[in-house]
């Protein structure tokens, strides 16, 4: 097979790695898991009428997380003014009868509609209590405080039974960033790193080979600490780290792959560009272009700086892709030319 074929190959097998990669995601199990890297809007909690009892936006307004600390019980009130969410002395209970329930498993719900089916979360009959944290902590998404347009919100409290309270909020919209600067950035930083990641022969392929292990080391590390970094903020009492990192597995995998690319390159293995070019189309789409909308949307579900570790996978992860591509093309390869005398001229 010719080398242009083999190209080819490796080509379509990256592409179709990342369409199968792509059509695997589903909407995650896990709540946090499921918000949007970013959202052009704000959730903000104004007042909570009861004492004891915190409420705030978390996770770029995806959920609402409530915290008591007074030992009364404190119900949230779902859609239907259902009993929805129990928090007491004992910790956190959903009722499982409440069709608010089944519609904040997911942020569009979509993820409770097979669970649900047949079961009795119709909001009649007396609730069906499920203790879900020993924690007086629980968190949800709810649909009367997300998304725009700008609005004011309630959600109504109910306080041992008989005392009436309420959490009032308002959403605005977010600023937007510098959206055109964050994608040329990226693209200028995939043409620099592809160029200079290229060389395959002469004094300057070692530079070459050492500049694409350290692009890959950085972007793998940075890819990976953001995942680990968002998957702690949307941990809740119900829903401990390894839950949401399970939920993020194939981002989380897609960085551990670069950090491999890059010890490969280090250590001169045969495979190392290939490896690297397929890691890095990878960790551009799974982590890039998937989560782009930080780059236009002012308001972050994950750490302050999402912007920066996406912008080190897009940018990263395109130019291990044209660096590692092009150089394991110009590579001279034995066994291409298995009767030739010819001495390869790669990096020593």
């Amino acid at each position: 097979m010719t080398r242009t074929r083999l190209f080819a190959a490796a080509s379509l097998g990256v592409l179709l790695g990342v369409l199968v990669a792509l059509g695997y995601v589903t909407p995650a199990a896990a709540h946090g898991a499921d918000a949007p890297a970013a959202v052009d809007y704000v959730v903000r909690v104004e007042s909570v009428s009861v004492p004891g009892v915190t409420v705030r936006a978390v996770e770029g307004g995806a959920r609402l997380e409530l915290r008591s600390t007074t030992d009364r019980t404190v119900v949230v009130l779902g859609l239907q003014g259902e009993p929805f969410l129990r928090v007491d002395r004992d910790g956190v209970a959903e009722n499982r009868r409440s069709p608010t329930w089944s519609a904040s498993r997911s942020l569009t719900g979509r993820a409770a509609r097979s669970s649900a089916t047949g079961s009795s979360a119709t909001g009649g009959g007396d609730p069906a209590w499920r203790r879900v944290s020993a924690q007086r902590t629980v968190r949800w998404h709810d649909e009367r405080a997300r998304e725009l347009p700008a609005r004011a919100w309630s959600v109504p409290l109910e306080v041992d039974g008989t005392t009436p309270g309420i959490v009032r909020g308002t959403i605005v919209r977010a600023a937007p960033p510098r959206t055109g600067w964050w994608w040329a950035g990226a693209v200028i930083a995939a043409v620099v790193i592809g160029v200079v990641g290229s060389v395959a022969g002469g004094a300057a392929a070692p530079r070459s080979r050492w500049a694409l292990a350290a692009v890959a080391a950085v972007a793998g590390s940075v890819v990976v600490a953001w995942i680990v970094a968002g998957a702690g903020l949307a941990t809740s009492p119900a829903e401990h780290l390894g839950t949401q990192l399970l939920a993020r597995l194939w981002p989380l995998l897609t960085g551990v792959g670069v950090l491999a690319a890059a010890v490969l390159q280090a250590l001169r293995r045969p495979a190392a560009d290939i490896v690297t070019a397929i890691a890095g189309a990878c960790l551009a789409v799974m982590t890039g272009f998937a989560d782009a909308a930080v780059f236009s949307n002012g308001s972050l579900a994950g750490p302050g700086w999402s912007r920066w570790a996406v912008a080190a996978a897009l940018g990263g992860g395109l130019g291990l892709l044209i660096g590692g591509g092009l150089r394991w093309y110009r590579t001279p390869h034995s066994d291409s030319t298995p009767h030739s005398d010819s001495t390869p001229h790669g990096d020593k």
